[in-house]
């Protein structure tokens, strides 16, 4: 992505067989970005099995609809986070109905390296050797809400903390007469639209259920008003932990 923002519609997107240069079987998806971050819807037919793979970034799933099997981990639904490490392997799946889920890779292209064609290179190992827990998982149904901190004390909204390490994931919920001023952040910021409207600014179209933002870093932008009745959005940070920084008090890189 060249921009400093970009509006995804995933509906205005086609849907494709996912190519995998060793001709076993995939999935449907649609590509909707590529570069810093790719991003993916992906279709799986029921009872779809992905055997033994990885992948060389860290990986992020937002599930939209059936059911997804990790072994060892259990079953996903609509509600549930799932996160996955670079270099981490994994058996992965759908239910009898299938599932559908957006599928983010933090650094690069999603290639399936599957286990028995490619060996983990000697220094990913090592990295995820140091990263604690290879794969985790979170419903946000279950999580508690808190006010994010601002340092500079000005109001804020309640957020959920998904995951608070590499990846950075949050969920925030912005009440109908909350406003963001014109504010930054120093990563590549990733807003998923779960519920309601979001407009960013003047300059950009007004954001709905099921769209999708990328921001680079540095941008500044805002203000960010939701619709009348709020909305709910998670956001990915790129690179480390989500910050906010209002372009008032300190001036934004670009």
């Amino acid at each position: 992505m060249t921009e400093k923002w970009k509006h995804i519609r995933p509906s205005e997107y086609d849907w494709d067989y996912f190519k995998d240069v060793n001709g076993r079987e995939t999935s449907m998806v649609r590509t909707l970005i590529t570069g810093d971050e790719y991003i993916w819807e992906a279709s799986l037919r029921p009872n779809y099995v992905a055997e033994s793979h990885w992948h060389p970034y860290d990986i992020v799933q937002i599930f939209l609809e059936g059911e997804f099997t990790a072994e060892g981990e259990g079953s996903f639904y609509p509600g549930d986070v799932r996160w996955v490490k670079a270099g981490a392997s994994t058996i992965e799946g759908a239910g009898k109905d299938g599932c559908r889920f957006y599928l983010i890779a933090l650094g690069g292209d999603i290639p399936l390296m599957w286990d028995d064609i490619y060996e983990l290179p000697d220094d990913l190992k090592d990295e995820l050797s140091k990263r604690g827990n290879p794969v985790g998982s979170a419903n946000i149904n279950k999580l508690e809400s808190e006010l994010f901190h601002d340092p500079n004390g000005r109001p804020t909204q309640p957020v959920k903390i998904i995951c608070d390490e590499s990846p950075w994931v949050i969920e925030t919920t912005f009440e109908p007469d909350y406003i963001a001023t014109d504010h930054w952040h120093a990563h590549n910021t990733l807003y998923f639209i779960m519920d309601g409207e979001m407009q960013f600014g003047e300059n950009e179209p007004v954001y709905k259920k099921g769209d999708i933002r990328v921001v680079k870093a540095g941008y500044s932008y805002g203000p960010e008003k939701p619709g009348k009745d709020g909305v709910k959005f998670i956001l990915i940070s790129n690179g480390g932990p989500v910050d906010l920084n209002w372009s008032d008090i300190t001036p934004p890189p670009q």
